[in-house]
C-alpha cells in the first residue's frame, strides 16, 4: 500500500519542524549514546523494566560505576539486553530469535479488494487481541473497504524457499470498526480462529524505549511475503503522537508493528520521511521527483515515522464510539497471549504415583501400612491456564462516574473547598474494608497495565502472586503462633520480602479502622523499603545529597535504593506523586488525625503532586477503590484542584 501524498507531506513537515531537536539528539547519541541523549529518569525506568535492580540501574545512569562492572553481575540475558539498549553491544542470544518468531506470527498481509473481489492493494496488519487487528487508516479508510478485504497469516517463505500454506481470514467491520485519520490507525474485528497466531498486546507504559534504542519491524512490504527489519531502525526523536526512527534500509510497510528489543510493540508504522528537493517534492533514489504510480520502494527515504502506542491507547479510551464495546475492552485489557511459534514441548507421559504412607513393622516382621493411591496424568505445567480477563485496564465508564461523583461540588474559597471535599469523601465512604491487602489490594487494585506490581518506593517489579503468598504466610504464622508468648509478630513481617505500606503510618492513628484498611493510602512495598522508611514523615532533601546507593553521606543522611533518610525524615526514590496524593487524600478524609506535618511539609507534598501527574496506574486504582469503598481521591480526578484547597485545615494540632 503506497503512502498517500497528504500523509507523506504531513510526515515530512513534522520531521522538518523537529530538525533542531533531532540534530541535538543525534549529536548526543553519536558522542555518548542513550545515556547522553535521554533523560536520566527514562533511562533508569527502561533499565528497571528490562530487569536491572534499581540500585544497579541508578549506578549506570549516574555513572558511579563502569557499565561493564555493573552488567557483569547480571544474568546473561539481562546483561545483553542492557548493553543493547545502551548501544554497547549488538549481540543477542538465540532465544531472541524465538521471541522474534513468536511475535511475527501475529502479523499478516492485508489484501484490499473491491466489491467484485479484485485486488486493489496490500498493507500490513496485526492481531492486537484474539479478535481484532490494527493497521493504518490509509490502509483501511472505511468499513466498506474492510468488508471486502481479508488478512492472510503465514504468507511467508519456508527455509527451502517455498511458500507456506497461508491462512486467510475475513474482516468483520460490522462487529468493530474504529478509525482515526489524525493518528492514522484503524481497529477492525476479524472473523475466524486466531489462536494459532497469538497476538501483540498494546501496553501504554512510558518506559518501553529510549533514544538511540534499536527497533525492529515485521512487515509485508509492497504485499511481498513477510519480512523483518531486525534492529535496523534507531529511535532518534519522540514527539507527542509519533516516533521517528532512522534506517539505511527500505522503509517500513504501512500498518506494521514496530518493536523494542523485548518484542513489545512501541509504534504503529505509518509513513516514511522522503528526501525532498527545493520545492518540497519527494525524490526517488535517482534524484528525480516522485511521479504518479511510482512505488514506495523507488523513493529515497530518510527516516520512518510511527504512531506511539501510548497515544493510540489514549485516543481509544477517550472515544465515545468505543465506550461499551467488548472487543475494544479486550484490546485495552492488554492481556499477554501464550507464546506462539516457540519450540514445542513433547507431550508428557502418564505417571502413576503410589504413596505408601507410614510403614510400620511388627514384632513378627510383617509390615502393615495404610495405602493411598494417587494418579497423576500428564504434566501440571501443561494444564491450560484459565482464560485471561478481557476487562479493560481503565474502565471506559469511569470518566462518567467521576463526573457524577463531583456533580455537587461548587468551588469557592480554599477553606470552603476543603470542607466541601472532606464532607464528600466522608459521606460517600459507604464501605470500609478491613485491612487485608492480599484480598483487597494485590490481586487487582495495585496492578500495573503489564500485570506486575511495583514496590512503591523502589519501583522493583513483582508478580501479584508473590505479594499475596507472602501476606498469606504472615497470616498463617500469626494464627499458628498466636498462643506463644513473647512472639514479635512485627519482626516476623519484616523478615519477609514483601509488605504493605501505609503512606500515613499506622502508628500515627493507632492502627484504627477505617483508616487502617482505607485502600486509597495503601501501596505494595518491599519490607526492606517499609522498614527503611519506618514511620517518619516525608521530606525533600537538597539535591547535593544525590550520592551512590547504600553510602552514608553528610551527617546521618543515608541513601539506598528505596530513597534517602535521616532520623525523622524520609524521601522516597520513586512514587513521590502517588504518595503525595494519597497523603493529601488522608488529610481530607480524616482531618485532625495527622499531627506530624506542618506548612513546610504540606508544600513538599504539593510540589511532588505538581511534578508528577497521575498516570494510568493511579487512575486504575482510583476507579477500583471508588467502586469498592464508594469514595474517590479528587487529586487524581482533578489534579488542578490542589492549588484551590487549604489542606492545612486537615492537620492536627
Amino acid at each position: 500500500m503506497d503512502v498517500p501524498s497528504d500523509v507523506l507531506a504531513d510526515t515530512q513537515a513534522r520531521f522538518v519542524r523537529r530538525n533542531p531537536e533531532r540534530e541535538d539528539h543525534l549529536q548526543r547519541l553519536n558522542v555518548g549514546g542513550p545515556l547522553a541523549a535521554e533523560s536520566p529518569e527514562r533511562v533508569e525506568a527502561r533499565l528497571t523494566r528490562v530487569g536491572v535492580p534499581m540500585p544497579d540501574a541508578r549506578a549506570i545512569v549516574e555513572g558511579h560505576r563502569p557499565l561493564q562492572d555493573v552488567t557483569a553481575r547480571l544474568p546473561e540475558e539481562t546483561r545483553l539486553t542492557v548493553e543493547r539498549v545502551l548501544g554497547a553491544n549488538d549481540l543477542v542470544n538465540v532465544a531472541y530469535l524465538d521471541l522474534a518468531r513468536a511475535a511475527s506470527r501475529a502479523v499478516g498481509r492485508i489484501v484490499l479488494r473491491d466489491n467484485r473481489g479484485r485486488v486493489m492493494g496490500f498493507g500490513t496488519g496485526w492481531l492486537c487481541s484474539p479478535h481484532a487487528i490494527l493497521t493504518n487508516h490509509h490502509v483501511l479508510e472505511a468499513a466498506a473497504t474492510a468488508k471486502n478485504s481479508v488478512i492472510e497469516f503465514d504468507y511467508e517463505l519456508k527455509a527451502d524457499g517455498t511458500l507456506r500454506e497461508r491462512i486467510t481470514l475475513p474482516l468483520d467491520p460490522d462487529a468493530l470498526f474504529l478509525t482515526s485519520e489524525k493518528l492514522d490507525y484503524s481497529l477492525v474485528a476479524v472473523k475466524g480462529e486466531t489462536s494459532a497466531f497469538g497476538w501483540l498486546p498494546l501496553f501504554g507504559s512510558a518506559d518501553k524505549n529510549v533514544l538511540g534504542e534499536a527497533l525492529s519491524i515485521v512487515q509485508h512490504p509492497s504485499g511481498e511475503p513477510k519480512q523483518v527489519a531486525l534492529r535496523e531502525n534507531r529511535l532518534v526523536d519522540r514527539l507527542p503522537d509519533f516516533l521517528h526512527y532512522e534506517t539505511d534500509t527500505a522503509p517500513g510497510s504501512s500498518g506494521s508493528p514496530v518493536f523494542n528489543d523485548a518484542w513489545e510493540v512501541v509504534a504503529l508504522h505509518h509513513s516514511g520521511v522522503p528526501r525532498t528537493d527545493g520545492q518540497g517534492r519527494p525524490l526517488k533514489r535517482d534524484g528525480t521527483p516522485v511521479g504518479p504510480g511510482d512505488p514506495d520502494t523507488a523513493i529515497d527515504w530518510l527516516a520512518n515515522e510511527g504512531v506511539r502506542i501510548s497515544r493510540l491507547l489514549e485516543d481509544l479510551r477517550g472515544r465515545a464510539d468505543a465506550q461499551g464495546q467488548p472487543l475494544v475492552a479486550e484490546v485495552l485489557a492488554a492481556n499477554r497471549p501464550p507464546l506462539v511459534g516457540a519450540p514445542e514441548r513433547a507431550a508428557p507421559e502418564a505417571v502413576n504415583l503410589l504413596d505408601l504412607g507410614t510403614v510400620r513393622v511388627g514384632a513378627d516382621g510383617q509390615a502393615t501400612f495404610p495405602v493411598t493411591v494417587r494418579f497423576k496424568v500428564g504434566d501440571s505445567a501443561a494444564t491450560p491456564a484459565p482464560p485471561a480477563s478481557t476487562k479493560p485496564y481503565l474502565d471506559p465508564q469511569d470518566a462518567a462516574r467521576a463526573q457524577a461523583y463531583y456533580a455537587g461540588v461548587s468551588l469557592g474559597t480554599p477553606q470552603d473547598n476543603f470542607q466541601a471535599l472532606s464532607r464528600l469523601l466522608t459521606d460517600t465512604h459507604t464501605t470500609t474494608p478491613r485491612y487485608d491487602p492480599a484480598a483487597e489490594l494485590y490481586p487487582e487494585i495495585d496492578v500495573w497495565p503489564d500485570g506486575k506490581i511495583r514496590s512503591i518506593y523502589s519501583a522493583r517489579e513483582h508478580s501479584p502472586q508473590e505479594f499475596i503468598a507472602a501476606d498469606r504466610a504472615v497470616q498463617e504464622r500469626r494464627e499458628r503462633l498466636a498462643r506463644l508468648e513473647n512472639l514479635n509478630v512485627e519482626a516476623l513481617e519484616e523478615a519477609l520480602p514483601y509488605n504493605c505500606e501505609h503512606v500515613v503510618p499506622q502508628s500515627w492513628f493507632g492502627k484504627r479502622e477505617p483508616m487502617r484498611g482505607d485502600l486509597h493510602h495503601l501501596f505494595s512495598c518491599e519490607a526492606t523499603c517499609n522498614s527503611f522508611r519506618g514511620n517518619t514523615p516525608y521530606f525533600d532533601f537538597p539535591d547535593d545529597n544525590a550520592n551512590p546507593p547504600s553510602e552514608v553521606v553528610r551527617g546521618e543522611v543515608v541513601r539506598g535504593d528505596c530513597g534517602q533518610r535521616e532520623p525523622g525524615e524520609f524521601e522516597p526514590h520513586w512514587g513521590k506523586g502517588a504518595v503525595a496524593r494519597a497523603t493529601l487524600y488522608f488529610l481530607l478524609r480524616y482531618p485532625g488525625v495527622v499531627r506530624q506535618y506542618g506548612p513546610a511539609q504540606l508544600q513538599t507534598l504539593l510540589a511532588w503532586h505538581a511534578a508528577e501527574a497521575p498516570g494510568d496506574w493511579e487512575k486504575h486504582r482510583n476507579a477500583l477503590i471508588g467502586a469498592r469503598q464508594g469514595n474517590r481521591n479528587p487529586l487524581i480526578d482533578h489534579p488542578e484542584w490542589a492549588e484551590q484547597v487549604d489542606f492545612a485545615r486537615g492537620l492536627g494540632t
